[in-house]
């Protein structure tokens, strides 16, 4: 029997998954490992890290089930978008990854606010001009270290690093390409206007191409390492949360992916190019080159979490936590959470915002902290889902996926706050689950990636929402908003922002 590799590689780990032919999961391994954090809001990964874990974890994944490297026809990638590595023309990485979260790049966004217009860019990329995406990094590695700039033969995405890593080729899909500020999101080519703004050269980015689309056999020096065979095909691949969509079925309109993750992206599929006024919501390329993606790339999420729980929770796990919010009733009696510990992506787009506790007394216990902080997310994906719909997506159901859908108090309560339906897949982890769909598509087991994602994808558990609380759920929602908008004068000003 042939097979095909998924892989994963996220944030803060790897997780690769082994699948047949007709789409069955058999083998998963997973390999962790950590974000430096140099200074406030910046966020960075020497790619040793990236290839490290990959090894290890395509090695056990192969030693645990037993599979011979010449049964894997076909691996592909999902990898964490908007980050960017410099690179020479031998191929080595001039400097570490700045990454997704990473903000550091604010004043070189202003400075194209002010030469272009936040509009006139919407317009262009689909994008909001925030150092969240990969040209005001670009542009700030230009002026920060000039040396590295100038030696750089391309600027690669993580998901491009990965693959030229294995390959020797480089690429880079159009979902990716989509969150860089630098495409152009009407006609899916390189922006030359917008390469200009940046003052960018746009020779130094990667070729464009379909996820599914092969992109060579594995290198055989790097075959060897990892124990595949040199006849393996490696696809080029695409965002993390654009393969969790594939993952989750997210190819069909009326259905949204919570990603609940690192960061907790919300999106959902498009026939047609769509743009929102308010910018809360983006418009990216889809995986599936027939679709349209619309998305807010995700606030910090998942991350938070494990802030407090390695902060103030030692030796606690997830599930513990939870036991303790459940006890507390919905509110938290009063304690509101802002997600914004990285700048807000939600309610509005800031990279000024701060994370914030805001109501609690001394009769507020560690469990009320934990079921702020998860309601607090619960209220951004709020935000997404109702903005989407003045958008005018119909929406008709939540599709939870990632790390957090194993939370069953957490995906209750973003039924109850949303009042839209959750369904959990049988698979959470449809971020690898999706790329293995695009390598099933580029070895040509299926034909497209609707007829995979339609073919393999099952929901596990439906969670209706309870009428019951969402009376303290508006309230607590209100109050969430109303302390976000207040703080805004706050955030600004401590900043250096405010006028």
């Amino acid at each position: 029997m042939d097979y095909v590799i998924g892989c994963d590689v996220g944030s803060q780990g790897t997780k690769v998954i082994l699948v047949s032919l007709d789409g069955e999961v058999l083998c998963e391994v997973s390999e962790g490992y950590a974000i430096d954090y140099p200074h406030p809001l910046w966020a960075e990964q020497p790619v040793e890290r990236w290839i490290n874990a990959f090894g290890v974890a395509i090695r056990q994944l192969l030693a645990e089930s037993g599979v011979k490297a010449q049964d894997i026809r076909g691996l592909s990638l999902a990898t964490q978008v908007d980050g960017v590595i410099p690179i020479d023309a031998e191929g080595r990485a001039l400097h570490p990854a700045i990454i997704w979260m990473d903000r550091r790049a604010g004043a070189q966004c202003e400075s194209v606010r002010r030469s272009v217009g936040i509009e006139q860019v919407f317009q262009w990329t689909g994008l909001n001009l925030d150092a969240y995406h990969v040209a005001p990094k670009i542009r700030w590695l230009a002026e920060h270290h000039p040396d590295v700039y100038e030696r750089a033969r391309y600027f690669l995405l993580p998901g491009s690093y990965m693959a030229y890593y294995l390959t020797g080729e480089i690429a880079v899909d159009y979902s990716n390409a989509s969150s860089t500020l630098l495409l152009d999101v009407h006609t899916r080519t390189w922006s030359t206007v917008m390469g200009n703004a940046f003052d960018i050269d746009m020779t130094r980015m990667a070729p464009l191409g379909a996820a599914a689309q092969p992109l060579g056999p594995i290198r055989q020096e790097i075959a060897e390492q990892l124990g595949l065979s040199p006849k393996t095909l490696v696809m080029i691949g695409c965002g993390d949360e654009h393969a969790a969509c594939l993952g989750a079925g997210i190819t069909q309109p009326g259905l949204v992916a919570d990603i609940a993750g690192t960061a907790e992206p919300v999106c959902a599929a498009s026939q047609e190019i769509a743009f929102d006024t308010t910018h809360l919501v983006e418009t990216h390329c889809h995986a599936d080159p027939d679709l349209w993606l619309l998305e807010n790339p995700g606030f910090v999420s998942g991350g938070n979490y494990r802030w407090l729980r390695e902060q103030f929770a030692d030796g606690h796990t997830y599930a513990m936590l939870d036991t303790e919010a459940a006890a507390v009733p919905p509110g938290a009696e009063g304690l509101t959470f802002l997600p914004s510990l990285m700048g807000a992506m939600a309610p509005t787009w800031n990279e000024a915002a701060r994370g914030t506790f805001a109501g609690f007394t001394l009769a507020h216990t560690r469990g009320h902290f934990v079921r702020a902080l998860l309601e607090g997310s619960a209220y951004a994906v709020r935000d997404i889902t109702t903005q989407m719909q003045a958008s005018g997506l119909d929406l008709r159901e939540l599709r939870v996926v990632g790390g957090g859908a194993k939370s069953r108090l957490w995906n209750q309560m973003k039924a109850d706050v949303s009042g839209l339906p959750v369904s959990v897949p049988e698979v959470t982890e449809t971020t690898a689950l999706g790329a293995a769909l695009l390598a099933l598509v580029g070895t040509g087991a299926y034909v497209s990636l609707s007829e995979a994602s339609d073919d393999i994808v099952h929901i596990r558990e439906r969670i209706d929402p309870d009428v019951s609380v969402q009376p303290a759920y508006q309230e607590a929602y209100a109050r969430y908003r109303q302390t976000y908008f207040a703080l805004l004068p706050v955030f600004e000003e401590t900043a250096g922002r405010s006028d």
